[in-house]
């Protein structure tokens, strides 16, 4: 067992994590496909676990999901699934833990099969997203066993499936909360050791979109080695390709390779450019800092490519039509645009939202008035 996780075993009982006694139980799947949910399914939990002194989340992920949530102290459920599974196995797999757990609300974040699971046992549910697609897909047509849909983003870049109609709030982006801001780049670049004229890139690839999956290093090196500025930089927050790509950049000085960085916007207000593979998540958060970025798809994510090319100060390339010349040209662009504004984001609204409403959903059911015979 690592630290704060239980894997799940269907064959035995588990006396871990069970609720504590006299707290409103609320059972939390959090989809497991990178850290892309879980980051945000922790900033919506800090929010309900404020709201409601009576209530205690568990989460049940998988893969990084489930690492990120332990990392940051989280107990969970570990599914054992890859990342990149079957709905008919977390069908199962939630509908066993749902009756075992028997919990006051179901929240599911992109897991699709929590919600039948939830129905089975007549659970509330509330189903967490930034995406609908075409109403055709099984997945969505899990969605007419949510009680609610909290769309963690704006409206009106995805069209509402018939299954979704009259279920959906919109309640905005759910965002990490942010230390710094553009007017805090000078302090930043102190922090990291940066140059103060130094030109400062950043690479942020995502858990998922990985060297294999999507290469770049070879693409953006090219690209940095010929931007013509005295004094450059290049940050690369890479993950699992950390040592492959430590050993692509050789003996360059001026590229750091770096596992992670938990500080995240101190980086970003600290770059002129960041670098992304199209993951949404961290465009729409450079999107909300003014923080001109490049997202390089490798057409992994349709949704992840929509999302981004709506974005305000991006730049949207697929990988397969990019040279590094033409990145090199992006990138001057790019540090040519100037902020927009340097006032402090309010990441926490969204968040903020989303958990008043998961609050009050906790126990409405029961709480309403029955038929009578």
């Amino acid at each position: 067992m690592r630290r704060g996780v239980a894997v799940w075993d269907s064959d035995a009982a588990m006396a871990f994590p069970e609720f504590e006694p006299n707290k409103r139980k609320v059972l939390f799947f959090c989809r497991g496909r990178g850290s892309g949910h879980a980051i945000p399914d922790i900033e919506i939990t800090n929010e309900l676990l404020r709201l409601r002194g009576d209530v205690e989340v568990r989460f049940v992920s998988y893969a990084t999901g489930a690492t990120t949530l332990a990392e940051f102290g989280f107990p969970v459920i570990d599914l054992g699934l890859p990342e990149l599974n079957s709905l008919l196995d977390v069908i199962v797999l939630a509908t066993k833990i749902t009756g075992w757990l028997q919990p006051d609300l179901v929240v599911a974040h992109e897991e699709f099969g929590a919600l039948p699971a939830a129905r089975v046992y007549d659970r509330p549910a509330i189903f967490l997203t930034d995406w609908f697609v075409e109403s055709e897909r099984i997945t969505m047509g899990t969605l007419r066993f949510a009680d609610q849909i909290l769309f963690i983003d704006d409206e009106g870049y995805f069209e509402e499936p018939p299954q979704a109609k009259g279920k959906v709030t919109y309640v905005g982006p759910v965002l990490r909360r942010f230390a710094y801001s553009l007017a805090d780049r000078p302090r930043a670049r102190c922090e990291l050791g940066l140059p103060e004229g130094a030109v400062v890139i950043a690479v942020l690839p995502g858990s998922y979109a990985t060297e294999e999956r999507a290469p770049i290093a070879d693409l953006v090196l090219r690209a940095f080695d010929s931007l013509d500025r005295t004094s450059k930089r290049l940050i690369w927050i890479a993950g699992s390709d950390t040592e492959p790509l430590r050993t692509k950049a050789g003996s360059r000085d001026n590229v750091q390779v770096m596992e992670r960085e938990w500080q995240i916007d101190r980086l970003l207000v600290a770059s002129d450019v960041v670098i992304t593979k199209a993951n949404r998540k961290t465009v729409v958060e450079l999107e909300s800092l003014g923080i001109p970025s490049l997202a390089l798809s490798a057409e992994l994510n349709p949704i992840d490519d929509a999302r981004a090319r709506s974005c305000e100060g991006v730049t949207f390339r697929l990988i397969s039509e990019t040279n590094a010349e033409l990145l090199v040209s992006d990138l001057k662009r790019a540090m040519d645009r100037r902020p927009a504004a340097v006032e402090k984001p309010q990441p926490e609204r969204g968040a903020m939202l989303a958990a008043q409403h998961i609050a009050a959903a906790i126990g409405k059911r029961e709480n309403e008035p029955q038929p009578s015979d």
